[in-house]
């Protein structure tokens, strides 16, 4: 099984392809610039170089061939709207069709606490983020309504942790704090658990083992 990775150079996405290398598992990582591309390969990626920002739909198209799964860890490097309408909405929302014509099958979305209702950010950080997080919100929606086997995982503040193995799962939560280690542990989870399929839910750092938090995602209302 091939494994896409959309932003695998950056905070998340890094974190993500070290762990899926780790597990030794066949991962395809986009990169922006041929720099980016070098390091991924001599960690173990396959490399290939693309822009959501900028890709064409066919481009994106041609990176995902012959993989069976995507995990979207990218976002924009700024909190501009203008940035996160062309990564977060727009560049997500093409690499969506693209991956239904390259017969993806299995979509696993890293989002944000807040993408289904900015006004639940926490507000000290609602002004900065709430352009981000309707960005992000049209990714999701357009997403569910896709043919893939999605789901989308919701964090809030990340901080630079490793795994614990302990997270917290639930439909709403209010706030909170999760470090990259466990959110990039989660992601990879979801990819085999079929409790997390076509689900949307909040995560952060808690007591519950994580495949016993994500064995229970389907029991959410």
């Amino acid at each position: 099984m091939k494994i896409a990775v959309f932003g695998a150079t950056g905070g998340t996405g890094s974190v993500v392809v070290r762990q899926l290398l780790a597990a030794g598992r066949d991962v395809r990582a986009t990169a922006r610039g041929q720099e980016a591309a070098a390091r991924l390969r001599s960690a173990g990626a396959e490399a290939v170089l693309l822009d959501l920002a900028s890709s064409s739909p066919a481009e994106i198209e041609a990176a995902l061939g012959g993989c069976e799964v995507v995990i979207n860890a990218a976002a924009g490097r700024t909190v501009s709207g203008r940035q996160a309408r062309r990564v977060d909405r727009d560049g997500v929302i093409r690499a969506i069709d693209a991956a239904e014509r390259a017969g993806v099958r299995r979509w696993v979305q890293i989002s944000m606490m807040g993408s289904d209702d900015p006004r639940r950010i926490p507000l000290s950080l609602r002004f900065l983020l709430w352009r981000v997080a309707a960005a992000k919100g049209q990714a999701d929606a357009h997403l569910v309504r896709s043919g893939l086997v999605w789901t989308v995982i919701r964090p809030p503040w990340l901080t630079d942790g490793g795994p614990t193995g302990h997270v917290t799962v639930a439909r709403n939560l209010d706030g909170g704090s999760l470090s990259r280690g466990d959110l990039a542990a989660v992601a990879i989870a979801c990819v085999d658990q079929p409790a997390t399929h076509h689900r949307l839910f909040d995560l952060s750092g808690g007591d519950v083992p994580m495949d016993r938090a994500l064995a229970s995602v389907a029991e959410l209302s």
